[in-house]
């Protein structure tokens, strides 16, 4: 079942990793989109969990990339120029 969605994180979104529960497989990736929220939770199958860690570099990777792009091509101001 395929899923797909797009948010737009309200000013007080935050994300990182939450132990949930005492068992290490119990953890997640949770992002609170200020309202909505999305956790990403390691597969049950801890033989799965190298795919799933390198998915998780991967999210890592791409986050740093578009913080790099975003950080280079500045903030528009209300007149739609890009302050730098």
């Amino acid at each position: 079942m395929a899923f797909n969605a797009t948010w737009h994180p309200g000013p007080e979104a935050v994300a990182g990793m939450q132990q949930i529960g005492s068992a290490r497989e119990l953890a997640a990736l949770v992002i609170y989109l200020d309202p909505d929220s999305l956790a990403i939770m390691p597969p049950p199958d801890p033989s799965q969990w190298p795919r799933f860690v390198s998915l998780l570099r991967q999210l890592r990777d791409g986050a740093d990339e578009l913080a790099d792009h975003l950080d280079r091509t500045g903030v528009p101001g209300k007149d739609g120029e890009v302050a730098e």
